[in-house]
């Protein structure tokens, strides 16, 4: 067996930061956790909250798979038992912290983490993936499987993004600006004009990228794609695990998850030549395996769009103090 790992926090001078995490258990399973920034900067003790709540999922999914006898087929049963653990953990955190019932009235008190699983189940790989951290699978007849679950609702908050800085680069000599306000903007919505852009150019860009959205997804409802556009980030824990909208998406908080927004699948173990658990601090996948062609793809991607405005367009971007993001790659290459 071969296993390759890299994992690495957005900020330059904080790497100890990172708010993903990796479980890596030989022979049971292995996992890469991503947890969600909470742009407040709150903090749990010492830790951020997107890294308190991957901790917790790593440390209960390494007490899950190693309490578990996984030689026996466990199935769908296992896969329930395994995201009610989670949930559980996540509840106990928010207890910890006397957040409790205020997490269960409001989404926005939330942490919360994604989750790509890949652990054996008797003669089966079983594969869990809850948000938007991928999995990727080859095997020897299997061919190449890959998920990332979709998630309109971020190309809808990086169209805001995008379009606003292109109004504002049109207007402007001065890129920080040109960030600054771009940022505001994604984060708060266009709702309102932000600091620095007027009601006119606010209006423009608001009705140019309700015009795209359309383009691209003519099948989600012009009044979901709307309150996203207008309340931004800031509003996008209301679609968290929501199980009808098509805004929605899935993220292990310690409540309710939808099972549209669980993926599961098994595999043959004995067809399966390697997988690879990345989080979406990766913009693109490379044809090969392993943690050095992964960072070349990383190493091109920043050369060839580090704003994150162009190809690989996003809420954010690289900067002079930090990456984009976060980033975790794991890769096991089983002997066959």
């Amino acid at each position: 067996m071969q296993i390759e790992c890299f994992s690495l926090g957005k900020r330059f001078a904080n790497p100890e930061e990172n708010e993903d995490s990796v479980v890596i258990l030989p022979g049971r399973g292995y996992a890469v956790i991503d947890g969600v920034t909470d742009r407040s900067g709150r903090r749990f003790g010492a830790m951020r909250a997107g890294r308190f709540a991957s901790g917790l999922v790593s440390a209960e999914v390494t007490r899950f798979l190693m309490a578990e006898d996984l030689s026996v087929r466990g199935g769908q049963d296992r896969v329930r038992r395994l995201v009610e653990a989670l949930g559980e953990a996540l509840r106990a955190g928010y207890a910890a912290h006397g957040l409790l019932d205020k997490a269960s009235a409001d989404p926005a008190v939330r942490i919360g983490c994604t989750l790509a699983l890949g652990y054996h189940d008797g003669p089966a790989l079983q594969l869990v993936s809850i948000g938007d951290s991928g999995i990727r699978l080859s095997g020897k007849t299997l061919g190449t499987v890959r998920h990332v679950e979709e998630k309109p609702l971020d190309r809808v908050t990086a169209l805001i993004r995008r379009e606003c800085w292109a109004h504002l680069g049109r207007m402007r000599a001065d890129p920080l600006p040109q960030r600054a306000i771009s940022d505001d903007a994604v984060w708060n919505g266009l709702r309102e004009p932000p600091a620095g852009l007027g009601a006119e150019a606010c209006a423009t860009i608001r009705a140019h990228v309700l015009r795209l959205c359309d383009e691209e997804m003519p099948k989600i409802a012009r009044a979901e794609i709307e309150r996203i556009v207008d309340s931004g980030i800031s509003g996008q824990r209301a679609f968290s695990n929501h199980p009808t909208s098509d805004l929605g998406y899935g993220v292990l908080d310690g409540f309710a998850i939808a099972d549209r927004h669980v993926f599961a699948a098994d595999y043959p173990a004995a067809e399966v030549a390697r997988l690879e658990l990345f989080s979406d601090g990766y913009f693109a996948e490379p044809e090969a395996f392993g943690v050095a062609a992964w960072e070349a793809s990383f190493a091109e991607v920043e050369r060839i769009d580090p704003d994150k405005i162009g190809p690989y367009a996003s809420v954010k971007g690289s900067g002079a103090d930090s990456w984009t993001d976060d980033r975790t790659y794991l890769g096991i290459a089983f002997d066959r």
